[in-house]
C-alpha cells in the first residue's frame, strides 16, 4: 500500500463521566471507523500514536510507580493512497455523535516523506479458539492459545461491537518493525495480514 496521505483522529477522554475512560471511548470510536472501513475495503490503513499529553501522563505514572504503564494510545492515524479517500472517510463518520463529542478530527495531510524515520507493520494478533486448540494440543508443550493469551496482555487492542451481529469481539494489534513499506493491502480493520504484509511510515 502506498501511504501517501494521513488523517489523525485524537480520542478525548470524558471529563464529566467517570465510566467513560479513554480505552472505552477509543473502542467505540474504532467501531465507528471500522464500519466505514468495511464499505471501502483495502483503502485505509491504521496506525496507533500517542499524543504528547498522554505520553507525559504515562511517564509520570512510570516514575511514580516504578513500572511500565500498560500500552495505551489516543491517536488513530489513518493512512490512504489518495487525499480523496480520507475526505470520503471524514464525510462518512463526522456526523456520528461519538465522533463529534469525543474526538478531534483532523484533515488529510501529505505524508512528510523527508521526515520518515522508520516503518512499522500493524497486524492482527490472532488467538486460537479453544475448539481449534483441542485439535492440535500436545502434552509436551504449553498450548498455543495460552501462550498467545499471555503475550496479548502487553499488546494494544480494541473491543469492537459487530454492526452486523451485535456481538462483541477483541482485535489485538501486533506492532512489528519493518525495513520498508511492502506491497500488501489492509483488511477491513485497517491492519496488515500475514499473507499480504505492508508497513506504515513513522515520522
Amino acid at each position: 500500500m502506498d501511504a501517501n496521505y494521513y488523517l489523525d483522529i485524537r480520542v478525548l477522554e470524558s471529563s464529566d463521566d467517570t465510566d467513560l475512560k479513554l480505552g472505552h471511548i477509543r473502542n467505540q470510536i474504532y467501531t465507528v471507523i471500522h464500519g466505514a472501513f468495511r464499505k471501502l475495503p483495502a483503502h485505509y490503513a491504521l496506525a496507533l500514536e500517542i499524543s504528547d499529553k498522554l505520553k507525559n501522563k504515562q511517564e509520570f505514572f512510570e516514575k511514580k510507580h516504578g513500572r511500565a504503564a500498560k500500552p495505551n494510545f489516543d491517536i488513530l492515524r489513518i493512512f490512504a493512497v489518495n487525499q480523496n479517500d480520507l475526505e470520503d472517510l471524514i464525510e462518512a463518520i463526522k456526523g456520528h455523535w461519538k465522533i463529534r463529542d469525543y474526538t478531534v478530527l483532523g484533515s488529510p495531510i501529505a505524508v512528510p516523506t523527508a521526515k520518515i524515520s522508520a516503518w512499522k507493520s500493524y497486524r492482527r494478533f490472532r488467538i486460537p479458539t479453544q475448539k481449534a486448540e483441542r485439535t492440535q494440543l500436545s502434552e509436551q508443550t504449553t498450548p498455543l492459545r495460552d501462550r498467545r493469551l499471555k503475550t496479548a496482555k502487553d499488546k494494544p487492542y480494541f473491543q469492537v461491537l459487530s454492526q452486523s451481529t451485535g456481538q462483541g469481539f477483541t482485535v489485538t494489534v501486533d506492532i512489528l518493525d519493518s525495513v520498508d513499506a511492502g506491497h500488501g493491502l489492509p483488511d477491513s480493520y485497517g491492519l496488515a495480514r500475514q499473507e499480504s504484509p505492508f508497513a506504515l511510515p513513522v515520522f
